[in-house]
């Protein structure tokens, strides 16, 4: 497999993002520099899984914000991590023996915590691999959606509990997170002074809450799918993450936080009003979307 220099590799990677990120790294050293880092890193297990440069360097290039700003999350990307996912989601043999050589176990133990009977978890582990690696319609498998910002093991393992309790309560279809938390926020589920924001803000907000989800971890999202859209008690989600309740209390309050902060900062960046108007609304979304997120997700 050949070699790429960092200059190589920032112009192709010009070639590949949306103009208007590429204008604003055109003269920025730092993107093929890091692309060149991680590239070097992920070189034995993209050989080894077949992976190629121009597909493990469109799946890095997902981290490159569309108006060219921070690559603060494509400096946490785990390279070897990112390769093996990607191998996985092309159907590479030796890439799914991997997979289930190191994670089959732990997915098993999850699975377990949630029905321990044979048969319960066979179905269930049955279930993950089809959600995981094989496609759907005209989509992706699931597992093409890893963007390597944190350990593919724990990835799999959300999404594994999240098959779980699907079968569990005899629920094949899936809602992401971000349409359920975005198009579910529904006006008549809020209060009037949140009503109010978003028929006059509407676009502004749902591209907030949105961009919002995006900031928010792996385990975040599942975290608060599985509470809020699954209805799963605190206790539960401690025994399947091996948390105590009070800890886990802890994750979905910091989640929930980070959600409301973010798309407060969101919202700040897309909202073209006055200072005082817009300190006004930042108000309401802060108090209000802590109290309708639970309602509106039920």
């Amino acid at each position: 497999m050949p070699s790429f220099s960092p200059s190589q590799l920032h112009t192709r990677a010009l070639e590949l993002l949306p103009s208007r990120a590429a204008r604003a790294l055109e003269a920025d050293a730092t993107l093929g520099t890091l692309l060149h880092a991680l590239i070097e890193a992920s070189a034995p297990a993209r050989t080894r899984f077949g992976v190629s440069d121009d597909d493990f360097l469109r799946a890095l290039l997902r981290h490159v914000p569309a108006d060219g700003g921070s690559l603060g999350t494509l400096r946490t990307v785990q390279a070897e991590e990112l390769a093996l996912a990607l191998g996985c989601a092309a159907g590479h043999p030796v890439a799914l023996e991997e997979f289930d050589q190191r994670f089959g176990a732990e997915l098993r133990g999850a699975l377990q915590r949630v029905d321990p009977s044979p048969a319960f978890v066979d179905e269930a582990l049955q279930a993950v691999r089809e959600r995981l690696f094989l496609r759907r319609d005209r989509s992706e498998p699931k597992i093409a959606s890893y963007l390597g910002t944190g350990p593919l093991g724990g990835w799999a393992r959300a999404v594994t509990l999240r098959v779980a309790i699907n079968l569990r309560r005899g629920t094949t279809v899936e809602v992401p997170l971000d349409e359920r938390l975005a198009q579910g926020l529904k006006t008549d589920a809020c209060g009037p002074e949140l009503q109010l924001i978003k028929s006059q803000y509407r676009e502004a907000f749902q591209q907030s809450f949105r961009a919002a989800l995006g900031a928010l971890t792996d385990q975040e999202l599942n975290l608060l799918r599985l509470h809020f859209v699954g209805g799963t008690s605190q206790e539960k989600l401690g025994e399947l993450y091996n948390v105590h309740r009070v800890t886990m209390a802890r994750w979905l309050a910091y989640a929930r936080e980070r959600l409301l902060l973010a798309t407060q900062r969101e919202l700040q960046k897309r909202l073209k009003v006055e200072a005082e108007e817009l300190h006004d609304i930042l108000e309401l979304v802060r108090s209000q979307l802590a109290i309708t997120l639970t309602r509106a997700l039920a």
